[in-house]
């Protein structure tokens, strides 16, 4: 058997359980060897041994979870299978120099570093011993990018999927970054779309917010320090918005089947996630972490891997990534989207004031194509939920679906988008502290706005889209409280926007 190819199965056997309790008995009857004869072999290849390299593995991924999540200590220690948090902190100080605790307040780098060519996983940095990383790559087939963070809609509070794949993939290349800031500078944490000529399952996607479809998006990475590049399929929707917007040039174009193996393989390679739209259900945001037979098979994490109807599809790798076979062909998958090196970064208050300014040319924004937007969405909004003559008496269950689609993405884009505006709001008045009484008061707005849609839940009998939702809804006693609270929500959102408009004009 080829050496390089023996050692990348065995360290992608390792990176793949690293929260399972593995041990070096495992890994050896799976490599085919006897304990002994396997266990030389990998201290020959790596100076190290098996059952240090593990610990190691293991510790290097709790430390990633350290600085990018809240889970106490004692949980992360439990998720990587060390017996007690004592077992734990003192693994973590000889490895690391220093207590979880304190690692998690220094905020040290982790990010994900190349162990072997094909296997990648978080590192603390300057303090990883890679080994074999200058040798030749001609003959690796698979790449996986492992430990890069889930994204969900049921293990978290991010149900955007885009931000949400971003900041997870901006993460994993080291880079600390919040999710309601990223929903702000996209824009995405102040809007309201809805359509007064149908029920639009579309009014959330972010790629109708504005008349300039990618605008979101480069606003996100702009905020980030980075830049992109995307590839889209031909004939698709993402294509033709695209073209609409006169976005296509050098970094924005389109490809064959071939083209988008090679910008995907490229970028893993290299170490860096991959944007995709579809790839395993609809064509929202979702992250590419690695591939399989030459590109023909891509793996990562995706919103919709884990729904029943999308399932079937879809195998999973030991760490819960989605491999998914004939992801182009997909009807539903349309582009795929690179992550740049950081750039210099650029002034903190310019920043905040581009994005603020941003943020009330939204608000204030009252059509896009054709929906409404800002105050004329929430009266949109409120007309269309109250009108009787859409909600019949005795209605089918399927069209009471189709109106509680509607109304849950609407409260989602206030709710969440609200939420995320007034936590960004918070953090900006410590920046901006001449006008710091303006952007709390905006944020106590945004705050009350996201507290009525709790409400609007309540009375609708949770946060959900079962019939139980959908029944409720088609109550009239139901739609004229909802649509107080609406109106409600309005009138918080346009004080906000004037508290937002007063900071801007002190700053000048």
């Amino acid at each position: 058997m080829d050496y390089m190819i023996f050692l990348k199965a065995m360290y992608d056997y390792i990176e793949n359980r690293v929260t399972e309790e593995l041990k070096v008995e495992e890994v050896a009857e799976e490599a085919g060897f006897s304990l002994s004869h396997f266990r030389a072999i990998f201290k020959e290849a790596t100076n190290e041994s098996l059952a240090k390299y593990i610990t190691s593995r293991k510790l290097n991924h709790a430390a990633f979870k350290l600085v990018n999540t809240d889970e106490s200590i004692s949980k992360i220690a439990m998720d990587y299978s060390f017996s007690s948090h004592d077992v734990f902190a003192r693994a973590f100080r000889r490895a690391f120099g220093e207590t979880p605790s304190n690692f998690r307040k220094n905020r040290r780098t982790v990010s994900g570093t190349l162990i072997v060519p094909g296997v990648f996983g978080p590192s603390v940095k300057n303090m990883e011993d890679l080994v074999m990383k200058n040798e030749t790559e001609n003959y690796v087939n698979d790449c996986i990018l492992y430990g890069v963070p889930k994204v969900s809609y049921f293990e978290s509070y991010e149900i955007t999927p885009f931000i949400s794949s971003l900041k997870a993939c901006l993460r994993y290349m080291g880079q600390d970054i919040s999710y309601p800031y990223l929903m702000a500078a996209s824009g995405t944490a102040f809007r309201l779309m809805w359509n007064p000529e149908c029920w639009d399952g579309g009014n959330v996607d972010i790629l109708g917010m504005r008349k300039d479809s990618l605008e979101p998006l480069k606003r996100a990475f702009n905020a980030a320090g980075r830049d992109f590049k995307m590839l889209l399929k031909k004939e698709s929707f993402l294509m033709d918005i695209c073209d609409k917007s006169e976005n296509l040039n050098e970094d924005i174009k389109a490809g064959e089947k071939e083209d988008f193996i090679k910008f995907i393989k490229d970028e893993i390679d290299e170490g860096r996630p991959v944007i995709g739209f579809g790839i395993v259900g609809p064509p929202e945001a979702c992250i590419i972490t690695g591939y399989k037979n030459n590109g023909e098979e891509l793996v990562g994490w995706n919103f919709f891997q884990d729904m029943p109807e999308f399932a079937g599809a879809v195998e999973k790798e030991s760490c819960g990534y989605f491999v998914r076979k004939g992801w182009f062909e997909h009807p539903m998958t349309v582009g795929v989207m690179s992550i740049g090196e950081k750039n210099e970064d650029i002034s903190k208050e310019e920043v905040l004031e581009d994005i603020l300014s941003y943020a009330i040319d939204i608000m204030n924004t009252s059509r896009v194509y054709h929906r409404a937007g800002g105050t004329s969405a929430f009266n949109a909004w409120a007309e269309a939920i109250g009108n009787d003559s859409e909600f019949p008496k005795d209605a089918p269950l399927p069209l009471l679906m189709e109106r509680l689609m509607c109304q849950t993405d609407a409260m989602t884009m206030i709710g969440e988008g609200r939420w995320c505006a007034g936590e960004f709001l918070k953090e900006a008045a410590c920046d901006l502290s001449q006008v710091d009484n303006e952007l709390k008061e905006a944020s106590k707005l945004f705050s009350e706005e996201h507290s009525i849609v709790q409400s609007m839940a309540k009375i609708l009998g949770g946060f959900g889209m079962s019939e139980k939702q959908a029944r409720a809804l088609g109550e009239p006693q139901t739609r004229k409280e909802l649509v107080e609270m609406i109106h409600k929500a309005c009138e918080l959102d346009k004080k906000a926007a004037e508290y937002i408009g007063k900071a801007l004009e002190k700053i000048g």
